[in-house]
């Protein structure tokens, strides 16, 4: 039996380091906004059954416009729609589903969330507006574009057999703790893996977690984190080196020219 897992898009980021006016999720990578690209693959996962969108509030009107221009965005009606206690309505939006004469349109829910002060802040306004039936959530990066569905499958598979597991990869550099500029610690390459999204929990775990983060007032950098600090253990997927998190100028240069090479979805 599939998994149903509902997906919080985190895209509440000003985009500071990316030099833009506007907030780098909005940017365009050929032709197409990055946020557009990164919903684009939860639309082509079976398994998804809807798409909590985090964004910045003063962004909320022109993110709706963009996802009606490029995903047919429109209002959700009818059987199998969530219903929500505060009234806040689902949407649909639409993507390419397959490849060749079986492509086909899917239909996904996605609902435009209000994002906070901190990330986790943005975060645990989602999952306090996660439909009931919801029992998996998957969080990823409004801003990782590029990660495969074969990704996005092993990670939900090791989190359903563990309750709680993370994409990374292993470092190839040296790593090097540093304090006020001094180096005070080389760290074993082997035990250091470079985390990513996407990231994947039972949701009552990851729900309690965040409650106890904000009740003893703990800043974390990464969802994991937070389990982490229950004692829970997190599983790793292995994940992929194209998986970037696009922060700056040079990433976006970098995923033009992924994609021009034709490795990455349409």
């Amino acid at each position: 039996m599939m998994n149903r897992f509902y997906a919080i898009i985190p895209a509440a980021g000003r985009g500071v380091r990316m030099g833009s006016g506007l907030p780098k999720q909005f940017l365009e990578m050929e032709g197409r906004p990055i946020l557009v690209r990164t919903l684009t693959i939860f639309c082509r996962l079976e398994s998804c059954a809807g798409i909590l969108l985090v964004l910045p509030a003063p962004f909320q009107e022109g993110a709706r416009q963009l996802l009606e221009r490029f995903m047919g965005l429109e209002p959700a009606e009818g059987m199998g729609v969530p219903v929500s206690s505060d009234g806040t309505p689902w949407f649909q939006v639409e993507c390419p589903r397959g490849a060749g004469p079986d492509r086909s349109a899917a239909r996904t829910l996605i609902r435009l969330v209000a994002g906070g002060g901190e990330r986790q802040d943005s975060v645990l306004n989602a999952l306090l507006q996660l439909p009931e039936d919801a029992q998996w959530v998957m969080i990823h990066d409004g801003v990782r574009p590029f990660a495969s569905l074969d990704l996005m499958r092993r990670t939900l598979e090791l989190a359903v057999s563990t309750g709680a597991a993370i994409a990374a990869i292993p470092s190839t550099d040296t790593v090097k703790r540093v304090v006020d500029d001094q180096v005070v610690e080389t760290l074993p390459r082997e035990a250091v893996w470079l985390v990513q999204t996407p990231q994947v929990f039972r949701r009552d775990l990851v729900l309690r977690a965040y409650h106890e983060a904000r009740r003893q007032g703990w800043l974390g950098t990464d969802d994991a984190s937070f389990v982490e600090r229950l004692g829970h253990p997190v599983a790793v997927a292995q994940g992929e080196r194209s998986n970037i998190k696009v922060t700056t100028p040079e990433d976006l240069e970098w995923g033009e020219t992924f994609l021009k090479r034709g490795r990455a979805a349409p």
